[in-house]
């Protein structure tokens, strides 16, 4: 992430959270929603009335069908970069990942949606535009083989010629993984221990999926 982003956004204690299950979003990353509910109807309008447009990305930890669900400890804050309203009432916006954060605390406002209070020094490194890129030539291979266990298609001309430095984040968010190896993988701060970490996630898929084959027959 470029230093003047940096400058521009200033990482307030209290921000606006968005729980979705089985979602997370890293910093650099894009990630396009579909706001509809009330309440988050209101927070979108909240925050694109403020300067830094902030709004937290975090999973809770079970099913959300009421309010009293509790959350991950680590979360992702994106700058809303595009909306859309759409003649049914519904935003149409794009989140650019900023920087994750702890949560320390969160309660529920008058406006029915959620406000967090949250600390950042723990992820200083997400605003490093030095990190070096990689053919990631090994996570590849194993990501084609992940793609063939799942029955999902893919085209692997791309997944060849992608090199950006965040491919692994990027993976990480469209990837069905379960909801805590999405989380392990967004709380490990390092990118290249998480290049590791989503290498054995997917083997691990891959080889499970091999096991049930051989058992089948």
């Amino acid at each position: 992430m470029d230093d003047d982003l940096k400058q521009k956004i200033i990482l307030q204690d209290v921000i606006p959270i968005f729980p979705l299950k089985s979602v997370v979003m890293f910093p650099g990353t894009y990630l396009p929603l579909n706001i509809f509910e009330p309440r988050y109807l209101k927070m979108i309008d909240q925050a694109i009335s403020t300067e830094n447009r902030l709004i937290g990305m975090i999973q809770p930890k079970t099913n959300m069908t009421d309010d009293k669900f509790s959350f991950y400890e680590v979360g992702c804050a994106g700058k809303i970069i595009k909306f859309e309203e759409t003649d049914d009432n519904r935003y149409l916006i794009t989140l650019k990942g900023v920087s994750r954060f702890k949560l320390i605390s969160e309660k529920i406002n008058n406006r029915k949606f959620r406000d967090a209070k949250v600390c950042w020094k723990n992820f200083s490194e997400d605003f490093d535009k030095n990190v070096a890129s990689s053919d990631f030539s090994t996570l590849k291979m194993i990501l084609k083989k992940y793609f063939k266990s799942k029955n999902i298609k893919a085209n692997t001309d791309a997944i060849d010629a992608f090199n950006d430095y965040n491919f692994v984040d990027q993976i990480t968010m469209i990837c069905p993984l379960a909801d805590d190896e999405k989380q392990l993988l967004l709380e490990t701060t390092c990118i290249s221990k998480r290049t590791k970490l989503l290498q054995t996630i997917l083997d691990s898929h891959v080889t499970e999926a091999n096991i049930s084959d051989i058992n089948k027959h």
